[in-house]
C-alpha cells in the first residue's frame, strides 16, 4: 500500500511530508473540496472517498494562531501518475511513498495521524 504525500516549504512545518488538502471554498461541500485539492496538488482524480475521522489542530502561520478542523478520507484514485498541477500554490512536490518507508519524523502531525487511522502505524 502507498500513501500520497506533498512537500512544500511554505506550510507551517517546512521540510515535512504533508497530506494533500486545504480550505473549503465558499459554497463548496467537503467532498468537493477533497476532489479539488487532490487535483490541484497531485493531478489525481477521486473515484471514491470514505470519511474516516475528523481531528483538530492548532498552528501558527504568519503571526496568527489558527484552529484547524481536518477531515480525513480514505480515497480511491483514478490510475495515473501524480504531479503538481497548480504551481502558484503551496505545493512544491508530490510523491507516492510506500507505507513501509514512512517514518513519523518525516511527516506532519496530520499525516502521522492519518497513518494511524489506516493502520499504517
Amino acid at each position: 500500500m502507498t500513501f500520497v504525500c506533498v512537500g512544500t516549504a511554505r506550510r507551517s512545518e517546512p521540510g515535512l511530508w504533508h497530506l494533500p488538502g486545504g480550505g473549503v471554498d465558499a459554497g463548496e461541500q467537503p467532498r468537493e473540496t477533497l476532489a479539488r485539492e487532490l487535483y490541484e496538488e497531485t493531478g489525481a482524480e477521486v473515484l471514491d472517498a470514505r470519511l474516516v475521522d475528523a481531528r483538530t489542530y492548532t498552528a501558527h502561520r504568519l503571526g496568527v494562531r489558527w484552529h484547524l478542523v481536518a477531515l480525513f478520507y480514505l480515497v480511491e484514485l483514478a490510475p495515473g501518475p501524480v504531479e503538481v498541477t497548480r504551481t502558484d500554490d503551496s505545493t512544491a512536490e508530490v510523491a507516492w511513498l510506500p507505507l513501509a518507508e514512512l517514518a513519523e519524523p518525516m511527516l506532519s502531525p496530520a499525516a502521522a495521524d492519518a497513518l494511524g487511522m489506516i493502520g499504517g502505524r
